[in-house]
């Protein structure tokens, strides 16, 4: 068995990962192989495919692995791998798949620490392969106008960039596996808070926004961390980021919302706002007198990936590739500074039975809109259960 690209030949491609979100890889991988962008010749995870997915697997004649290693040390060789495991497992993944020669698609966050962030670029660059993560809206059309009226001062200048997020969360996703809510597990980093997973586009999405660079972009983080929840991490949280080049922002999130509201971006200038909902493409504005929307298409990295293995396009096609993550990992090591507060029981309501237990932190949509309106951080409203971290 080989899966060396014979000339003229799509890339092959393997995939870690088949359940939970690698499930979305195994679809996009059948609409790329039908286009005739790739070979999905192999998979990896340890319990074996079921429904829809193992139905592409059969189709497409997919070798299917229970063990990772087998998959990435046996007789083939990719052209890319793609990672969606658990968080602790990627570093350690991709630099097996950068050692066997393959470009990698890793899926959010890429890694948790700067030690194996710089591990990664380290093995990528030794290797000589391309490093792509998956923090999808970063293929967005919409984020790069959001950009561009950013860097072009379209709202005119001051402006003010606030992410927000309300989710619930209940007691089964905190269980739904042996790292979930973890801060590390096995000697491996983990960090599965608000901030560094559910709500990493937020983060992800603003530094993208304002032009964070792929150095040392950031100048200073003040981070308010919460838990509701009986986790090592947070469930809820906001944050102030100031970076080198001046710019500003602040996320202020939650997994314990009584009721739920898509995460957004938001732009404040003197001539309006625009806010984008970036699970979807469009920007609405209100500016100059008028309210109007914008829509948008999006990328796919895997597609974007494939298309610079093959030779189509030159590796700036690429939307997100490793280096410029640097100012993310650097806010998660920032995050994971600073001390965790437990909300004093008074302000949790819980609701639900068995596994559909969810906590609610009372009032804290309020303050979410309230952070959202001023640029302020929970303990600067005066938010009862804030408490202010150094």
């Amino acid at each position: 068995m080989s899966f060396h690209r014979p000339e003229g030949r799509p890339p092959s491609v393997g995939l870690i990962g088949v359940r939970g979100y690698g499930a979305t890889y195994v679809h996009e991988l059948d609409r790329l192989a039908g286009l005739n962008r790739a070979r999905f010749v192999a998979c990896a995870d340890m319990v074996a495919p079921a429904g829809a997915e193992a139905e592409v697997i059969s189709r497409l004649g997919t070798h299917f692995f229970t063990d990772w290693r087998h998959m990435l040390f046996g007789p083939g060789a990719f052209d890319i791998v793609v990672i969606a495991a658990p968080i602790h497992l990627h570093a350690e993944m991709c630099l097996a798949a950068f050692a066997s020669n393959a470009n990698v698609l890793v899926e959010k966050p890429p890694v948790v620490s700067l030690e194996d962030f710089e591990g990664l670029v380290a093995g990528s660059e030794r290797n000589g392969v391309l490093c792509q993560v998956g923090f999808q809206s970063c293929g967005s059309l919409g984020l790069r106008r959001l950009r561009g009226l950013v860097a072009k001062a379209e709202l005119g200048e001051p402006v003010r960039l606030v992410a927000t997020g309300q989710w619930q969360r209940d007691r089964a996703y905190w269980s739904r596996s042996e790292w979930a809510g973890k801060e590390a597990l096995g000697g491996a980093l983990v960090r599965d808070g608000a901030f560094s997973n559910p709500f990493a586009h937020a983060v992800m999405n603003c530094l993208w926004a304002v032009g964070a660079g792929v150095g040392d972009a950031v100048r200073a983080v003040d981070i308010e961390r919460y838990r509701a929840n009986r986790i090592e991490v947070e469930d809820t949280g906001c944050m102030r980021v100031e970076l080198v080049n001046g710019a500003e922002f602040v996320v202020a999130v939650t997994l314990c919302a009584e009721s739920t509201e898509a995460p957004a971006l938001h732009v404040r200038g003197p001539r309006g706002t625009v806010a984008w909902k970036y699970e979807g493409d469009a920007l609405s504005f209100v500016a100059d007198g008028r309210c109007w929307e914008e829509y948008f298409d999006r990328r796919s990295l895997l597609e974007e990936l494939l298309a610079v293995v093959a030779g189509h396009v030159g590796s700036g096609h690429l939307s997100c590739p490793l280096g410029r993550t640097r100012p993310f990992v650097e806010v998660v090591e920032a995050v994971h500074s600073t001390p965790l507060w437990d909300v004093p029981a008074e302000y949790i309501r819980w609701e639900g039975e068995g596994d559909g237990t969810r906590a609610i932190i009372v009032g804290v949509e309020a303050a979410i809109r309230r952070a959202h309106g001023t640029g302020e951080l929970f303990s600067e409203l005066g938010i009862p259960w804030a408490m202010r971290s150094a």
